[in-house]
């Protein structure tokens, strides 16, 4: 681990993971996926460059964005039920945790900090990947935080991580995010977020101007 890593972790009072293309590469997997569902249900092509453009964002979100650049009307209740039961079935063997990600989570462990994810997917989804990966176990249960029902949203979380967060008393400048998605980082600089690592790969070029410091996505 690069020391300005190790710097933001030994300042940090609790680290905030993303889950999809942050502490695994599943972005792949959830494009063929619903490359498939949108295939047989619409009959349409899902592109890649559309697809970048959608990382980040909740599914009922980037389904109107579908919507408008596909011409086509999405049941997103049913796609995502669908969607999800896939993603149940198949995600935790089909795709694996970045090397480094457990190293993080044992230093958390070992500075008594708490472990949290904050993931606009879907919770069921994100903690059967954890159990299967052996991960489960540097996370409270209530510290795997899904923002998909839009009950509450990221900005919330970043606003007031001491509400969301179970075993944080901090402020937002108290908190290390790791996260992928650029949008997603400029709110979270916007709410006072202490500290950025960012997890780069070849769906987030340029990501290194908003982080404070760099993971690869390998």
């Amino acid at each position: 681990m690069d020391q300005g890593l190790k710097e933001l972790l030994n300042k940090a009072r609790a680290c905030v993971f993303d889950f999809d293309g942050t502490l695994a590469d599943t972005e792949g997997f959830h494009f063929d996926l619903y490359q498939r569902i949108l295939g047989r249900r619409y009959g349409v092509t899902l592109d890649w460059p559309h697809w970048l453009h959608y990382i980040g964002r909740t599914d009922p979100d980037f389904h109107r964005m579908m919507e408008q650049e596909y011409g086509i009307v999405i049941d997103s209740e049913s796609v995502m039920e669908e969607y999800f039961a896939a993603l149940l079935a198949e995600e935790p063997d089909a795709v694996q945790p970045y090397p480094w990600a457990e190293e993080i989570l044992q230093m958390c462990r070992e500075k008594g900090i708490p472990a949290c994810i904050l993931s606009s997917g879907n919770r069921d989804v994100i903690c059967a990947c954890l159990k299967a990966w052996g991960l489960d176990g540097y996370f409270e249960d209530d510290n795997v935080i899904s923002v998909s029902k839009g009950e509450f949203t990221k900005p919330d979380v970043f606003a007031d991580p001491a509400r969301y967060l179970s075993g944080f008393a901090g402020t937002p400048a108290d908190v290390l995010l790791f996260e992928d998605s650029i949008h997603t980082i400029e709110k979270a600089r916007a709410c006072g977020i202490g500290a950025v690592t960012g997890v780069c790969h070849e769906y987030n070029r340029e990501i290194e101007r908003y982080c404070d410091s760099l993971r690869n996505g390998q």
